[in-house]
């Protein structure tokens, strides 16, 4: 007689399953040369990619951070940057905060009333940029330098159309870096230091030594 199968527990974080596909777009993005952006954008496949890098790296450190509430039986809901700071990071929470910003800029298209010319050398040179009432919020006031059209301590784009690889790079490793932090906490909220590794130029490589051995030009 077969044995009586039991129910079992399932939480469903997501965080893992979104590594080979932030690796999958940096691959595709180099392959195609980017190059950086004048004053006004970067070019629209660059962008693409990089704003979908950027997005995707957020989401998993949101997805980590219920993860370390859930173990934690803090089943209240609560903004990331508040765990970070519960937890006892207020540095890396002040840096996590631009993070999201820049991901608030691009998942809600952030407009702006801009004007630009043309420069021989530089491309489009921005003339004169404003921010559209309506969209930003305290973080973002908190965080942007408005003149730079930058965040003040990591230095990320959050004209949309601006943001390119480097833009990337630095969410990632900030990333990263608040991914390292919960486990060395505690392993149960995140471990990704040996067991998950992505495909990078048919190689396995470590998450961790793949996102620390980016540069931030191509």
């Amino acid at each position: 007689m077969d044995e009586e199968k039991r129910d079992e527990g399932y939480v469903p974080v997501i965080l893992a399953s979104l590594l080979q596909p932030i690796a999958d777009l940096f691959s595709q993005m180099d392959a195609r040369g980017p190059r950086g952006p004048n004053e006004v954008q970067a070019s629209g496949v660059e962008n693409g990619y990089a704003a979908s890098i950027i997005v995707l790296s957020i989401v998993v450190v949101e997805s980590a951070l219920n993860r370390t509430r859930y173990v934690r039986k803090e089943h209240e809901r609560e903004h990331p940057i508040d765990t970070l700071s519960r937890l006892g990071a207020r540095d890396i929470a002040d840096d996590a905060e631009e993070l999201f910003v820049v991901r608030d800029a691009i998942a809600h298209n952030h407009l702006w009333d801009a004007t630009f010319r043309w420069d021989d050398e530089v491309g489009m040179r921005l003339s004169s940029a404003r921010r559209l009432p309506g969209y930003g919020d305290k973080k973002f006031e908190r965080a942007v330098d408005p003149a730079r059209r930058m965040t003040k301590r990591l230095g990320l784009d959050v004209f949309p159309t601006r943001v390119h690889r480097g833009t990337a790079v630095v969410v990632l490793k900030k990333c990263v870096e608040i991914l390292q932090f919960l486990e060395s906490l505690d392993r149960r909220y995140v471990y990704l230091s040996q067991p998950w590794r992505v495909k990078v130029s048919s190689n396995l490589v470590p998450f961790y030594d793949w996102v620390k051995g980016l540069k931030e030009s191509a």
